[in-house]
């Protein structure tokens, strides 16, 4: 038998065979001339040691006393307007501390200190006083005003110029989503505040318009900027990116990247450097990390960088047996940003030991009871424990420790309305948060086991 005969009875093998080899050069070729695909991997990684969230517990009959302390800081402060001072006695605010005026509202009505009437009467009042503020050319607020006349003032710490502020806004929007999500009945009056204010203004145009298409904007942030650190940006987008339909893409913009310094092994964002002893040492700024879990809840960036923080601090207390903190909250109000234009992240790259720094230690009473509300254990207990004498029966809570160890007798809104949080976040779970809402205030029998006085 020929060949070519034998091949006759296998010619269905060969077919397949051939078709199998044209597939496969195919597959290769298309490999080939495809574009590269790169793995960038978003976000960062939690650390192996974070630890579980604290699930929800009733406040003790101390944590319930240290609630209404904070809010009698906000019964000797608000004034006949509704808007309430950001510092006691100092008849000034900003929207910042106007946000925290209203989350300590909403923390103390939750903790069922202030009753509803109350409640309803105070938010009614404190929006009214928003919908007659002074606007600037721009149509957005400034970042001053007087709580008993409501004119528009200069900073009262640096006698600067009023500017609008970005970030104080998306303060001011928690609170206020707040209402319009949990007490609808305000809802009305939110938006008539809102509607009022261009807020589009806050973000600068970075691209023409046309009929068919929107601005993409970026971050508008004057040198006058208080809060321009990246935490802060962190803290704020959320809120942010729901001003208007190109906002969401202005807020998730970073300046210039996110610049890291490292100390004691730990990489956090770097927010400048302050004058030490012997050398410059890095600014650490809590306060956003905070506000981000007591109030909107972590996410994988904002939970990471907060655990890092708080490793520092207990390395430092490991290291010193102190329960103080480096360089942290103070510079809250006016950091040190070293930058060449205003708004961007600090150039500077820099690697920190505890070995290399003279450190000014501080405690703050915010941060302590921060990270006693959102990680509980034996050194957030203790760092908590350090800040008792702080509170000042018929006052509030003072800031904190200065340098020298002296009391900070300083009592703000901001302060006040962190502790309140701080303790809802205990016996509710984080402010913005759907699963944690409570169908009502707590019943008589609970409220024996500690959460009132």
């Amino acid at each position: 038998m020929s060949w070519k005969a034998s091949l006759l009875p296998t010619r269905s093998y060969l077919t397949i065979l051939i078709g199998f080899l044209i597939g496969f050069g195919i597959v290769l070729y298309v490999e080939k001339h495809m574009p590269p695909v790169v793995e960038e991997k978003a976000g960062y990684t939690l650390s192996k040691d974070f630890p579980p969230l604290p699930q929800r517990r009733d406040l003790t009959f101390d944590e319930a006393v240290w609630a209404r302390v904070a809010w009698q800081y906000f019964v000797n402060n608000t004034q006949l307007t509704g808007l309430a001072n950001a510092q006691d006695q100092r008849p000034y605010t900003s929207l910042w501390d106007t946000g925290s005026y209203l989350m300590a509202l909403i923390a103390a009505r939750q903790l069922d200190i202030v009753p509803e009437d109350e409640f309803d009467q105070r938010i009614s009042k404190t929006l009214t006083a928003l919908s007659l503020l002074p606007l600037l050319p721009t149509g957005v607020p400034g970042s001053w005003y007087h709580t008993q006349t409501l004119a528009m003032i200069v900073d009262p710490e640096q006698q600067e110029a009023t500017t609008g502020s970005a970030v104080d806004m998306g303060r001011l929007l928690v609170p206020l989503t707040l209402l319009v999500w949990r007490y609808p009945e305000h809802a009305a009056q939110v938006q008539e505040v809102l509607s009022q204010w261009n807020l589009s203004a806050l973000f600068e145009s970075s691209t023409p318009s046309t009929a068919s298409s929107i601005q993409v904007s970026h971050w508008d942030l004057t040198t006058s900027q208080n809060r321009s650190g990246y935490g802060f940006r962190l803290y704020t987008a959320g809120m942010l990116r729901m001003v208007s339909p190109s906002a969401g893409i202005a807020v998730s913009q970073p300046p210039e990247g996110i610049k890291l310094v490292q100390i004691d092994g730990y990489a956090i964002p770097s927010d400048g450097f302050r004058k030490g002893v012997n050398q410059d040492a890095p600014t650490i700024i809590t306060l956003p990390y905070v506000l981000t879990g007591l109030e909107l809840g972590f996410d994988s960036r904002s939970a990471e960088f907060a655990w890092r923080i708080v490793r520092i601090q207990q390395s430092l207390h490991k290291a010193t047996g102190n329960y103080t903190s480096v360089n942290t909250d103070y510079a809250e109000q006016a950091p040190d940003f070293i930058a060449a234009l205003p708004g961007q992240q600090p150039v500077q790259d820099a690697t920190v030991s505890r070995s290399d720094q003279e450190p000014v230690r501080l405690l703050s009473t915010r941060s302590a009871f921060g990270w006693y509300a959102l990680f509980r254990n034996a050194w957030s207990e203790s760092l908590r424990a350090q800040a008792g004498p702080l509170l000042e029966p018929g006052k509030g809570w003072y800031e904190g420790y200065s340098g020298n160890q002296n009391v900070n007798q300083t009592l703000s809104a901001d302060t006040n309305a962190v502790v309140l949080e701080s303790l809802s976040y205990i016996a509710h779970g984080q402010m913005l948060c759907l699963a944690c809402v409570s169908p009502s205030p707590m019943p008589m029998t609970d409220r024996n086991k500690g959460v009132l006085p």
